[in-house]
């Protein structure tokens, strides 16, 4: 059983690819795009079973259970991204299929180098009759235009919030832990991938609490030296709240904005704190922290720089 599947079969892309087989109007090439990956797999699953299965992807015979198991004769996935794979995977597409589709599965074309992606532009340019192209990018701009332009782009939209709270209303036995479920609901803005990642991580809740408290307090030094000392207390695990500062100030900018958000009611509190153009260089700011310790920067003068600069687009911003 794909994993949320009547959510996935909500969306516009499920509707469109199964417009596109009643009219007999199937794409020999559909990319998924969105930054959502847990959406764009299960789509992409589903999109296989829908052109493979006679019953209209019904996810119960044995095509859609081979599709699932990963061991379909006429599914192909490249063993691995680079050259070799990729020319590898391109050669399938000229073996006849075993039934009457073959389906070419490629779920992150955006990882694949673009020199690498010109082996594929000849089978997109000069379609082979019953090949179906299915890729999958999280990154547009990292895919070949020529590529997008002989694709039917569909775009994986967030889900909304009352979707998501419907479907975990179903599912208490798998999800006990409601209080953790409703703040994964809230915090993950529509996206599945963020929404396990908060439901595998208890101490999410309250690390983004401290954040939010962190944020809103920082008026002074003498606060700032605090800030500082309770973010470093754990070792390691500076990069994680600076994901979540930053995940803040993004939201904030779209709700200063005026950008409809659905969820993350709990950062309504510092509304009042900043204004867009502290948030712009809130964002720029946390960035250039990452690099700092990607290049093996000490966490403790990372920190003390950052806090430094955020007080001064705090208050200069007003």
């Amino acid at each position: 059983m794909i994993k949320y599947l009547s959510l996935l079969k909500t969306t516009k892309p499920y509707k469109v690819i199964g417009a596109d087989i009643a009219e007999g109007k199937l794409n020999h090439c559909y990319m998924l795009t969105g930054d959502d990956r847990v959406a764009l797999d299960g789509l992409i699953t589903l999109f296989a079973e829908r052109i493979l299965c006679d019953k209209d992807g019904c996810g119960e015979c044995s095509v859609c259970m081979k599709i699932e198991d990963g061991n379909h004769e006429d599914i192909f996935e490249p063993k691995n991204l680079k050259a070799d794979g990729i020319r590898e995977f391109v050669d399938q597409v000229y073996i006849k299929p075993n039934g009457k589709y073959k389906v070419m599965i490629l779920r992150e074309i955006d990882k694949v180098d673009m020199k690498v992606q010109n082996f594929l532009l000849k089978s997109l340019e000069e379609p082979v009759d019953n090949v179906v192209f299915i890729l999958g990018a999280e990154r547009q701009t990292a895919v070949l235009e020529t590529i997008k332009s002989r694709s039917k782009k569909l775009a994986v939209l967030p889900f909304s919030r009352y979707a998501l709270e419907d479907y975990f209303a179903k599912k208490t036995a798998e999800y006990p832990n409601r209080a953790l479920v409703k703040e994964a609901v809230d915090c993950c803005l529509g996206n599945l991938t963020r929404c396990e990642e908060l439901l595998a991580d208890e101490e999410y809740a309250s690390d983004l609490t401290d954040i939010i408290f962190i944020l809103k307090d920082m008026t002074s030094t003498r606060d700032n030296l605090k800030m500082q000392q309770r973010l470093g207390a754990v070792e390691g695990k500076l990069v994680r709240y600076l994901d979540m500062m930053q995940l803040i100030a993004g939201v904030l900018l779209k709700k200063l904005s005026g950008v409809r958000v659905d969820g993350f009611e709990k950062v309504n509190c510092l509304m009042d704190t900043f204004n867009i153009p502290a948030l712009v260089n809130f964002n720029q700011l946390i960035t250039e922290a990452k690099q700092k310790l990607e290049n093996n920067c000490k966490e403790s003068n990372v920190l003390d720089n950052l806090f430094i600069k955020l007080m001064e687009v705090k208050y200069l911003c007003r």
